[in-house]
């Protein structure tokens, strides 16, 4: 008994003594900036890189269905190459993959203080915005204080701030600050679209006016409509990403801070190259209200030129402080309105299998889209509920290019006594503001505004609205954010707003098969809902057992 217990001490404590050679003999990682600091450098041992590297390899979107047609395509991006250069925004996915693989890492050569601003205190920088506005009108709220002063602190980072946070307002305070104290002399506000470029730029002349002070700065729009003349001398310049990407190198060489707003668009080779033409910038900041989700591909291209997501507000967040923004409650009406054999015929289609018809997905999708834009039952039924709102309403539709959206607007014109407007990619952008200035002003709340997902997904700021009618699919997290956010903006009297979501039931039979496109992408909507914490009700409407105008 003595002599097998001596014999598996003696075993453990070689064990022991091989833990502890392997141990020394593994070399710490180190990473260090490089002069351009725009990458990290991490050096180590081949094996523990290389295991490293397959960290930051991520699959691009819609992968399977390149391969599917080319099985030979490239699908995964590298954000690490064979030098083991990584993008500086990725600094904390470097931390990360590190601590999930239990290798040591040093940041060396003071990477701390190159990436983050350890010498502006939190009671300094709330001191600065408190004198900012106390002749002001405004009031910035502590959530605002807190996401700038992050921006503040991290060199390279992204705040995530849900739609009516006043993301806005944020920029605005930022760039006081980085002029007034950072003495900062040249930024660029980078927008997606030009109606958000000029918006961005009114907003910051009306803060201040409205904080009583002497505009002590110049700007200027860089877009294909802009009225002023370019130069190279004002403090700010608002672009969009199609006008700037034409600028040569010499133009953003003067910025000493790029703001990057809406930034969850700005997944493009090009916007990148934009971003580090910017050599100058000891800022580089992202703005957004929904970004990717972590670990995704647009996740790791976002944080790789503007960084990580250092603050986050979500939506219930906003909710919760009924100061801030007004509760969303959603309906989900499940719609059955089919015939036997219309479901039949369906039912055949799907049992098609993938080996015999590649094409086969995206031929049922479209085939349902056709049944429901031909439908005028279902086209009935939401009319006719749009017509008994008593409130300002928002109908948002796809497809522009079939039309639905027309049908939509055609019908409420024919049918209603409600001042209707249909808005779409052709519509301008001063008839946008004509129509949305309307809808502002009618208190009785009698419009009904019918709009492409593209124009009216963001950039729009409607208070006045207390409905939204989404009358055709989508399964995008970012795109339903933006939509719900159009609803959360505060209004006098607007104790909640109301969205209708509209799911098409085309299930027949059972197994497999028994589903449908549409009908999984909204049962995908109603958990999208419950995951940012909007109450959803679902309702079951089968249209041929029921009378449209009960």
């Amino acid at each position: 008994m003595f002599f097998h217990i001596r014999k598996k001490c003696c075993i453990f404590a070689s064990k022991i003594n091989i833990y502890i050679k392997i141990k020394n003999f593994i070399k710490l990682l180190t990473a260090r900036l490089t002069e351009d600091k725009n990458w990290i450098l991490v050096e180590g041992d081949v094996a523990e890189v290389r295991q490293l590297r397959l960290c930051f390899t991520k699959k691009i979107p819609s992968w399977f269905i390149i391969k599917s047609k080319n099985p030979n395509a490239v699908v995964e991006e590298n954000f690490m190459n064979n030098f083991g250069l990584i993008p500086v925004g990725l600094w904390i996915e470097l931390i990360n993959s590190c601590t999930r693989f239990g290798y040591q890492i040093s940041f060396v050569d003071d990477f701390d203080k190159k990436i983050r601003n350890q010498n502006i205190s939190y009671d300094t920088f709330n001191e600065y915005i408190t004198r900012l506005f106390q002749n002001s009108k405004i009031t910035p709220r502590d959530y605002q204080i807190d996401g700038v002063y992050k921006m503040i602190e991290f060199m390279r980072c992204c705040v995530e701030v849900s739609t009516s946070g006043g993301k806005t307002l944020m920029a605005y305070m930022l760039f006081r600050f980085m002029k007034d104290f950072l003495h900062f002399n040249h930024i660029l506000f980078i927008t997606p679209k030009t109606n958000l470029t000029t918006q961005s730029a009114n907003k910051f002349v009306e803060y201040d006016q409205t904080n009583q002070m002497l505009t002590d700065w110049t700007y200027n729009e860089v877009h294909a409509k802009a009225k002023k003349k370019e130069s190279y001398d004002e403090n700010i310049v608002f672009g969009n990403y199609q006008s700037l990407c034409r600028k040569n190198n010499e133009f953003f060489e003067k910025f000493d801070a790029v703001i990057i707003d809406e930034c969850h668009h700005a997944t493009s080779p090009s916007i990148r190259k934009i971003v580090r033409k910017c050599l100058n910038a000891k800022y580089k900041l992202g703005m957004t209200g929904t970004f990717p989700a972590d670990d995704s591909y647009d996740s790791f291209v976002l944080s790789s030129y503007v960084g990580p997501v250092v603050f986050r507000l979500p939506s219930y967040e906003l909710i919760e402080n009924k100061k801030s923004a007004t509760p969303v409650y959603i309906n989900s009406f499940i719609l059955k309105y089919l015939d036997y054999e219309t479901l039949n015929g369906l039912y055949k289609i799907r049992s098609v299998s993938k080996s015999d018809d590649p094409t086969i997905g995206n031929r049922i999708l479209a085939k349902e889209k056709e049944i429901v834009r031909d439908s005028t039952l279902r086209l009935s039924y939401i009319c006719d509920m749009i017509g008994k709102t008593t409130k300002n309403t928002l109908v948002i539709f796809s497809d522009v290019e079939n039309g639905y959206g027309k049908k939509i607007y055609d019908r409420v014109r024919e049918t209603t006594d409600k001042t209707c407007f249909y808005i779409d990619g052709n519509t301008s952008t001063s008839v946008r503001d004509e129509m949305k200035q309307h809808m502002e002003d009618d208190i009785d709340g009698n419009t009904v505004m019918v709009a492409s997902m593209g124009c009216f997904s963001e950039g729009i700021d409607i208070s006045n609205l207390w409905n939204i009618f989404l009358v055709e699919t989508t399964k995008s997290d970012t795109i339903l954010a933006q939509i719900l956010g159009r609803g959360m903006r505060k209004f006098e009297g607007k104790d909640k707003t109301i969205m209708i979501d509209f799911v098409d039931d085309f299930r027949f039979g059972g197994g497999y098969y028994n589903d449908n496109y549409l009908f999984r992408h909204g049962m995908e909507r109603i958990e999208i809902y419950k995951r940012r914490g909007f109450p959803c009700n679902t309702f079951e409407i089968n249209l041929t057992q029921k009378s449209l105008f009960n």
